[in-house]
């Protein structure tokens, strides 16, 4: 991953504190100028338009799921390929710039995904406080500044930047939950590499010519004829007609392997939509 860290700015979901944040670092550790925006969407344009080298956005949750905006820009970007990917185990926090009792939130402010991660802790613990969802848990917590009897479900990293009060900690249903994140990069200004000593995965999206029975099946047993394994498969709507659907598919190896060639070659053929996002080294926590 040494190609990568040459480059300087790389923009994420903001403001400073998110999750995104924390991936950034994970990957990039300091060799990069921060760029916070204030949605996906923006992270993406900035990419597109070359005003910086990279972006980081939230691809999937361990426990919500896909993040579905991400998933559509992937598919709507032709320019746009994924270049790596970030694993961020999440450890959500209640936080609060008032010392509150847990029954005395009137409303929680936070990221939808992060909502649903603490579901049960929200139930069981709280007050049926009214819910607000904003544009990342950072964001949250800056609101909350100026509502009386709110608190913010947000990260530990975050809590010196806004000098927050604690009021409850690792509150997410799941103790393993994590978060997967792409670093994204406009086409153009990224050089192709291959480095045989790196374990590879390949993101493609397709969609099937016809909608007919078997359709997936045939499409995925061109992965089984050449003993790729697959570590992922989401499908999302076209937005054209009803019952029309996209296959976002991961699997493990690089895209000029033989195999690998041979396998997209006839998939692409099945396809009425094709799309490789990229191959990229296996994420591999930094000893």
């Amino acid at each position: 991953m040494k190609e990568y860290r040459t480059f300087k700015k790389c923009s994420y979901l903001g403001p400073k504190g998110t999750y995104s944040e924390i991936a950034v670092g994970k990957y990039f550790s300091k060799n990069v100028s921060l760029i916070p925006l204030q949605s996906i969407s923006d992270v993406f344009e900035m990419v597109q338009n070359k005003e910086v080298d990279f972006g980081v956005v939230p691809i999937e949750n361990s426990v919500e799921g896909s993040v579905n905006i991400t998933m559509d820009l992937l598919f709507e970007k032709s320019d746009i390929q994924v270049v790596g990917e970030c694993v961020v185990p999440i450890k959500h926090f209640l936080l609060s710039y008032e010392s509150l009792e847990l029954t005395q939130i009137k409303k929680l402010f936070s990221h939808q995904q992060a909502i649903g991660q603490c579901s049960k802790f929200i139930k069981n613990r709280l007050n049926n406080p009214e819910i607000i969802f904003t544009a990342s848990t950072a964001n949250a917590c800056e609101i909350i500044k100026d509502v009386p009897g709110s608190a913010a479900i947000g990260s530990e990293n975050i809590v010196n930047i806004y000098n927050l009060k604690v009021l409850a900690r690792d509150i997410q249903d799941s103790k393993s939950n994590s978060t997967r994140f792409f670093v994204i990069a406009h086409s153009d200004n990224f050089t192709k590499f291959e480095d045989p000593e790196q374990n590879y995965k390949t993101s493609i999206i397709c969609s099937p010519k016809h909608n007919e029975p078997g359709v997936l099946y045939n499409m995925l047993k061109t992965f089984k004829e050449k003993n790729i394994n697959l570590t992922r498969i989401e499908s999302r709507p076209t937005k054209k007609q009803l019952g029309e659907y996209s296959f976002y598919i991961d699997f493990e190896g690089y895209k000029e392997d033989k195999d690998v060639k041979t396998a997209l070659v006839k998939l692409e053929k099945m396809s009425s939509f094709f799309k490789i996002l990229g191959s990229y080294p296996k994420w591999k926590e930094r000893e």
